[in-house]
């Protein structure tokens, strides 16, 4: 055996090096630093003055009932019945003018919408305009009894929708 067969090159080791790695022993570039300050100053800055609007806003926002008292809400004014008493009841004595409701299939859908039996008789009934909305005035027996029940309807009422415009009790004589 050769004297250098046994032992390992002196070429093949690893080079050791002394000290802290390279990396680690510069100093961050001069902006780096400079970057770093300046954002961090800017976050805090902002939650600064972020606290303090929170702060000064709350005190001069208006609480919820105060500011719903200021909500207008354009509307029309409540439908009102276009006939006085003596009226309603004079429509006892006339012929029942349906319009858009004679068909009697109709008239007993919305009738039953409304919340009334298919065997409710109509006394009376009279085409009208409420709030300039035309409609139809039906007359139904009461309760107690000796009262009209006025009913003002859309044209269009139907088993799904009653347009109820207007309603009233009547006494009658």
């Amino acid at each position: 055996m050769n004297a250098g067969e046994n032992e390992p090159a002196a070429d093949t080791a690893p080079p050791t090096r002394t000290g802290p790695p390279a990396h680690s022993s510069r100093p961050l570039p001069r902006f780096d630093r400079i970057g770093a300050w300046a954002g961090g100053a800017a976050v805090l800055i902002a939650i600064g003055v972020g606290t303090t609007a929170l702060l000064r806003s709350a005190d001069d926002a208006p609480s919820g009932p105060r500011s719903l008292d200021a909500i207008t809400v354009a509307s029309e004014p409540p439908a009102v019945l276009p006939l006085s008493e003596r009226e309603i009841l004079a429509l006892l004595d006339q012929r029942p003018e349906y319009g858009p409701l004679s068909d009697p299939a109709r008239r007993t859908g919305c009738l039953a919408a409304l919340g009334y039996s298919a065997s409710t008789s109509v006394l009376g009934a009279r085409e009208i305009t409420i709030n300039d909305r035309p409609g139809i005035v039906l007359l139904l027996p009461g309760s107690p009894e000796g009262t009209v029940r006025a009913l003002a309807v859309a044209p269009n009422c139907s088993s799904v929708n009653t347009g109820l415009l207007a309603e009233t009790s009547v006494r009658r004589p």
